[in-house]
């Protein structure tokens, strides 16, 4: 048996390059509602018909009413977001019974109302 003897192989040092890959520049998107929006859902968390209803923010002396429209959404036109101040949302069907009623705290855009 004959004894063979292992040569060992040195590497070169491999040379980097300047190159990297270019910079992805995420944007951060933040969208908001321009108006107050309430959305009324029933217990199953869906939109709820809402022809002839209507929702009424108040404070203090001032009060806003809004209409919804069939698929459950209210638009105050009037009252932009984010809301600085708090309010009383009262929500009525179209026979004017008082359907909900919530306190709605600031710094918002939209409230979901289960009715």
């Amino acid at each position: 048996m004959a004894i063979v003897k292992k040569k060992t192989v040195t590497k070169k040092p491999v040379k980097k390059i300047g190159v990297t890959a270019p910079k992805v520049r995420r944007r951060r998107i933040r969208q908001t509602l321009d108006r107050f929006h309430v959305i009324a859902v029933n217990a199953n968390l869906v939109p709820v018909t809402t022809t002839g209803w209507t929702a009424v923010l108040t404070r203090g002396d001032t009060t806003e009413t809004a209409n919804f429209d069939s698929f459950g959404v209210a638009r105050f036109n009037n009252l932009t977001t984010l809301t600085n101040v708090s309010y009383t949302l009262r929500v009525r069907n179209a026979d004017g019974v008082q359907r909900a009623q919530r306190s709605v705290p600031a710094d918002l855009e939209a409230i979901v109302i289960q009715v």
